[in-house]
């Protein structure tokens, strides 16, 4: 029997429609600037004493546009060598920020010491834990079978810093088979965070809360590093292989309709936006405390009527385990599916026969 990595090879991908995109140039975090000889202070907690430092001027900026509503850029717009001043204290621990503390999504830079990017070695790992705010002594290890490993992907890590746990996602920004005219996966989640407030977040979905932009010393941008909290629970391609091979078909058979419940309030709160490859395998269940999530999600976008939505997605996916593990997966699966979903979304129930989208 194939595991579960060959079914989801089965599975075909679906194509988004491309859309145009502005770049925009962003400006530092660094705060303003101070002349030769003045005092900056630094705030602390209520607990912590305020302390004066002298520092020297950092270098002068030109003016930078004014951001898209909702995004969050932290780029330095001098070389890889300077960095903007901290607080030269030693007795100060660096602040416990979790880089989701915000409702909006953050970018910021990443320089590259040389041809490759690895954030497990020194000084990329030092120059991330900064940019993070992680503690000196969190731990970072490649991942293998990550959330979502595509033709673009470079590459996948796990981030531990205590209770936190994020998953690092590393995107080709342009590949040769890239269509110029395709938006990155960077523009897209800075697109639905400036249209969707409130989604960095939210738990339902594994929504990326920083993007790093890679750039080597020339400053040339190669890659781009999604940074998104780790989703608890197992893909539902998984869970299904589990409970059909552990005799507990019943069990699946309600979890399939909670599922198709959870879709129907996710479409509802999110105007009807679809998935775009909505199959088990990009969908996380957490048996523990019976919530799903939903991973890979850059394609997120109003229905198009080109692809397969994600009701019929979900069902033809469904239909094709059933090949690996019987007709009784299809027949009381989809049943059950769609009986959770229209209890839930009764003004637009599912219509028993429609014409089949095109599967790109």
């Amino acid at each position: 029997m194939p595991g579960i990595r060959s079914v989801k090879a089965c599975i075909p991908r679906q194509v988004s429609v491309p859309f145009s995109s502005q770049t925009a140039k962003w400006t530092s975090p660094s705060g303003p600037s101070h002349t030769l000889g003045q005092t900056a202070k630094c705030a602390h907690t209520p607990q912590q004493e305020r302390r004066s430092i002298q520092v020297s001027p950092p270098p002068q900026r030109s003016p930078s546009p004014q951001l898209p509503q909702g995004v969050q850029h932290h780029s330095p717009q001098h070389s890889p060598q300077l960095s903007s001043v901290p607080c030269p204290l030693s007795s100060v621990p660096w602040p416990q920020q979790s880089p989701r503390g915000g409702n909006t999504l953050g970018f910021d830079d990443l320089y590259l010491d040389g041809a490759l990017f690895d954030p497990c070695q020194p000084p990329m790992k030092a120059q991330l834990f900064q940019k993070m705010r992680m503690q000196p002594n969190a731990l970072v290890e490649p991942m293998r079978g990550g959330i979502g490993m595509g033709a673009c992907n470079a590459g996948m890590w796990i981030l531990r810093d205590g209770t936190q746990c994020f998953v690092l996602k590393l995107i080709r920004s342009n590949s040769p088979g890239m269509n110029q005219l395709q938006a990155s996966d960077a523009d897209k989640f800075a697109k639905l965070s400036r249209e969707n407030p409130g989604i960095v977040k939210d738990p339902s979905i594994s929504f990326p809360c920083k993007i790093f932009h890679c750039l080597s010393k020339s400053g040339i941008k190669n890659h781009d590093l999604i940074v998104m909290r780790q989703v608890s629970g197992v893909r539902m391609s998984e869970f299904i292989m589990n409970r059909l091979h552990g005799k507990n078909v019943q069990d699946l058979m309600r979890i399939l309709e909670r599922f198709g419940a959870f879709l129907a309030d996710f479409h509802t709160r999110y105007n009807g936006m679809q998935h775009g490859d909505l199959t088990p395998a990009n969908v996380f269940y957490d048996e523990r405390s019976g919530r799903f999530a939903l991973v890979d999600v850059a394609d997120l976008a109003p229905r198009n009527p080109v692809i397969q939505s994600d009701l019929d997605r979900f069902i033809s996916s469904l239909k094709l385990l059933s090949t690996f593990y019987g007709p009784d997966l299809f027949m009381q699966g989809k049943a059950q599916f769609e009986a959770g979903y229209n209890a839930r979304r009764p003004c637009m129930p599912m219509q028993a026969a429609r014409p089949a989208a095109r599967t790109l």
